[in-house]
């Protein structure tokens, strides 16, 4: 054990790397209320390997069984020993013992779900899963009252469903049935006139916790299974750009012009840098880097782990980034990803696309990844969309005219048209044999694919 004197300007995130350790395991030693709290001249015990006094929250927790080791823990899991030792604070491999219990870190690709609007932290919008059928409601939930906020868009992990509606709630449901598991309020208190009509932000879930943003600055993490708080922050204005979660740091935009990394597990704040306007999407991640579109019209690239300016570029303020390996697409325009460089731009295309291997798909259009010229373009274009996914050779496109499209990429026909009783509020969700929507009306519509008659 370490004791340590707090020095000026530092945090607990920046202390905790210097000694190896996590900020977690900071928090227990020293039943810190506020990881944001401290202050110079501070003493901190510093825990050593070994002697971290509880599992952090989330992930799996795991009671290790005789004769077990973490070389098949790890290979059981799909993980890796390093980094069950990092999530343990254990030393060594040999360094466990029967009946203790260990946190088993998720992994950070997702599965067949959709846990994040885009799907991943790069914002692709895009997946392999296949959509085979026509679309047949499930079930839905509507709340009593409506608070004048909209819905967030649903997002899908742990075969259950997540989203805000409107009644300035975040709710947890199982994805097949529609039972409601939790229920946790947006804001601590009543929603800013001001912001009305405004959409929440859309949770992230990640190792085993949903992290949810509030229009009141709030940001909370909560067990995703229970809705249980695990830590809540206030930041310095609204947040309604649904976050990004990468290697166990939350990156947050906010209408302060600040985007924040916090610490996932406790909510210490790592760093935050000021973006000179507020930052309404939410920011793609890729190559330890961060983009952000703030509303005066810029894109910023971001050092993740250090929060330093890289570049910023003149970028279209009405569309989030895309993180596309060899680029970085804001609504029409294509940057190189390490200097900000614009590569292509293709006009008037009126929103960020989907990312599909080499193809940058559009509502209307498809063009090459690399060179931003047309693969295809239909003859007219359709202004309507509001937003589109990708899944398979689906392209689904939720319109103004309150209608879901599911569109063959291949030969551009439409498979099948959903009429709806109100616009689409956010960005569908989808997962095997299911696709899930939020309306303007404040709802949350579940529907199964079907096969279709023959």
């Amino acid at each position: 054990m370490v004791f340590y004197f707090v020095q000026r300007g530092e945090t607990l995130f920046a202390i905790a790397k210097r000694y190896q350790t996590t900020v977690h395991a900071i928090v227990a030693a020293n039943r810190l209320d506020d990881p944001n709290g401290i202050c110079p001249g501070q003493a901190l015990i510093i825990p050593r390997p070994g002697e971290v006094p509880s599992p952090p929250p989330g992930g799996i927790v795991h009671l290790v069984r005789a004769g077990e080791t973490l070389f098949q823990l790890a290979d059981k899991f799909g993980t890796s020993v390093q980094e069950i030792l990092r999530a343990n604070q254990i030393a060594h491999p040999e360094f466990i013992l029967a009946g203790q219990q260990l946190v088993i870190p998720e992994k950070p690709e997702p599965g067949d779900d959709w846990p994040t609007v885009g799907r991943t932290p790069a914002r692709k919008g895009t997946t392999a899963v296949t959509l085979e059928g026509i679309p047949a409601e499930a079930w839905s939930h509507t709340p009593r009252r409506h608070v004048g906020l909209r819905p967030s868009a649903p997002v899908i992990r742990y075969e259950r469903v997540f989203a805000g509606l409107g009644d300035g709630c975040y709710y947890a449901f199982d994805r097949h049935t529609g039972s409601m598991k939790w229920r946790v309020a947006a804001t601590t208190g009543e929603v800013d006139p001001t912001l009305m009509g405004i959409s929440l932000a859309a949770p992230a879930l990640f190792d085993g916790l949903a992290y949810l943003c509030g229009p009141d600055g709030t940001v909370k993490a909560v067990d995703a299974h229970s809705g249980r708080k695990v830590w809540q922050v206030s930041l310095g204005g609204p947040v309604t750009a649904p976050p990004a979660v990468v290697d166990g740091i939350l990156y947050v935009g906010s209408w302060d012009r600040h985007l924040y990394a916090l610490e996932g597990k406790t909510g210490a704040i790592a760093w935050q840098i000021d973006l000179n306007a507020r930052i309404l999407h939410p920011p793609a991640a890729g190559d330890d880097h961060l983009y952000a579109v703030t509303d005066e019209g810029r894109l910023w690239a971001v050092d993740a782990m250090m929060g330093q300016l890289l570049w910023r570029a003149e970028a279209d303020p009405s569309h989030p980034p895309v993180f596309a390996e060899l680029l970085v697409i804001a609504g029409g325009s294509a940057f190189d990803p390490t200097t900000g460089e614009r590569v292509w731009e293709v006009p008037d295309v009126g929103r960020s696309p989907v990312v599909r291997v080499d193809q940058v798909v559009y509502p209307d259009q498809t063009v090459d990844l690399f060179t931003g010229q047309p693969i295809f373009q239909e003859s007219s274009s359709d202004r309507s969309v509001r937003s589109h996914l990708l899944a398979g050779d689906l392209l689904i496109l939720a319109t103004e005219t309150q209608q879901v499209i599911g569109r063959n990429l291949v030969d551009h026909s439409d498979r099948w048209v959903l009429e709806l009783e109100a616009t689409t509020a956010a960005s569908p969700a989808i997962a095997p044999g299911q696709l899930l929507l939020t309306l303007d009306d404040g709802s949350l519509t579940a529907y199964r694919i079907e096969p279709e008659a023959e």
